[in-house]
């Protein structure tokens, strides 16, 4: 079990050195790797540390062996994309700033403003992934001022970044959620540090409190639950997380209670062990593909297809395949790890890996190349499918149906922000026009009078 941790570990940094060579990313393979060893490498971790006072250690064992197959195998899928990649030309000189705001503050809008309308068939899913596109806005703002060494800048982009996790706490009593869109915006930090030795440190630092951060939330999670389940006031709600915020303790690898937590929720490696284990004894057999058919029919909208059979959610699959009676109020997610697995076996986690990695790199390449070219509305065609595929305990279904909801959004995004930027250069030129009536009277005149469609005269943001 040990080998197998250190090999899914050590697929982290390999992939973050793959990515730092030529340092064309906007950080995604590593939020997807991150998130995957979120929910496997903690829970055999506890088991390591508690010896057999937990239970389950072979399924365990199993499942996170599977686990650093797939890691591994994640990170070759990135390099197969990384290999053909021509050099593409230096940062072109873009607008950024406005973008990273009409970024952050039209998904806001989409999230908080049109959630409403969340219970329309296909709408609500265009709707949710297409909110995702304030992380990509505050992703680009904390970069650069990370990267400028601006402290202030730095700080208010940090509070924007906390305020989708914190409603989702005060609002959903999820923590989840919010941890992964964190993760998807910080992983582009360790991109661009100066060196790997700064990347590594960082990586290792979030993860500790990550986690600690964790198994105090999962101390006061059922006093936070009941209180927003509850309908209880807002006052109450904060007072709940306060609690926990002033009773907060390191994690302790020593304490069982810690332990446990992580054994808990964060150990998918038990169903995948238990699964793997009842096939090998003939309890139930390989799926052979037929819920990869299901993530394929999952691409047509519900609105075309009404009675469409595949739906997201696999608790039902969790249960048969591991034979467990799971409460049904609860979210069971299938996980890719199982998925690959029960399909077709270790081939299949080798190959829905290889190319899970590819797809995700190829996507997070050609995001990072429009951005730096200053295309932002290409750079949104490729990033907000790629935040939907980040889901690596969820299933088939939901990620390819989360994907083209989320393109569809994305080419409204496109659209939105092209006519917002064209309209803001009209503006300008008739400012510049009503200020400097003499043609080239003014340095700037020249550059607004001939804009490209994406690209701005001010400044990296």
């Amino acid at each position: 079990m040990t080998l197998s941790i250190l090999v899914c570990i050590a697929s982290l940094f390999v992939l973050l050195y793959l990515l730092r060579r030529d340092r064309l990313s906007l950080g995604l393979p590593v939020a997807y790797l991150g998130s995957l060893l979120l929910i496997h490498v903690p829970g055999a971790l506890a088991h390591v540390f508690t010896g057999d006072r937990l239970q389950g250690n072979e399924f365990v064992s199993a499942g996170i062996f599977y686990t650093a197959i797939g890691c591994a195998c994640f990170v070759g899928g990135v390099w197969l994309a990384h290999a053909s990649t021509h050099p593409v030309q230096t940062p072109r000189v873009a607008d950024r700033r406005a973008f990273a705001y009409f970024a952050l503050i039209g998904g806001w809008v989409f999230v908080y403003g049109l959630s409403p309308l969340n219970r329309i068939t296909s709408v609500g899913a265009v709707i949710e992934t297409g909110g995702a596109i304030w992380m990509l806005g505050t992703l680009i703002g904390i970069r650069a001022a990370v990267h400028a060494g601006d402290i202030q800048r730095a700080l208010v982009w940090g509070a924007a970044l906390a305020v989708y996790p914190t409603l989702m706490l005060l609002l959903g009593g999820f923590l989840s959620y919010g941890a992964a869109a964190v993760m998807i915006v910080l992983a582009v930090l360790p991109i661009y540090a100066r060196t790997f030795m700064r990347a590594t440190v960082g990586i290792l630092v979030v993860a500790f409190l990550g986690v600690t951060i964790f198994v105090n939330y999962f101390d006061h999670r059922d006093d936070i639950r009941s209180n927003v389940w509850g309908g209880a006031s807002m006052e109450n709600r904060i007072g709940s997380v306060t609690d926990m915020i002033t009773s907060i303790h390191l994690i302790d690898l020593g304490s069982d209670k810690d332990l446990t937590a992580l054994d808990d929720r964060l150990n998918q490696n038990m169903f995948v062990g238990m699964a793997a284990a009842r096939i090998q004894q003939g309890q139930v057999d390989f799926l052979n593909g037929q819920s990869i058919t299901d993530g394929i029919i999952a691409l047509i909208p519900r609105a075309m297809w009404s009675d469409k059979p595949t739906t997201a959610g696999s608790g039902q699959t969790v249960a048969e395949m591991t034979g467990l009676e799971l409460n049904q109020d609860t979210s069971w997610g299938v996980g890719n790890v199982m998925e690959f697995y029960i399909n077709f076996g270790i081939p299949g986690v080798v190959f829905g890996f290889l190319i899970l990695g590819w797809l995700i790199g190829t996507l997070d390449l050609r995001a990072a190349a429009a951005e730096r070219r200053g295309d932002f509305g290409s750079t949104i065609i490729f990033f907000l499918p790629t935040v939907a595929m980040i889901d690596p305990s969820g299933s088939l279904v939901e990620i390819t149906g989360g994907a083209a909801a989320a393109l569809v959004a994305a080419f409204g995004w496109r659209w939105g922000w092209n006519m917002w930027w064209h309209s803001r250069q009209a503006n300008m030129r008739r400012l510049a026009s009503a200020r400097f009536p003499q043609p080239g009277a003014h340095p700037l005149a020249p550059s607004l009078a001939q804009p490209g469609p994406q690209q701005g005269p001010g400044p990296a943001a």
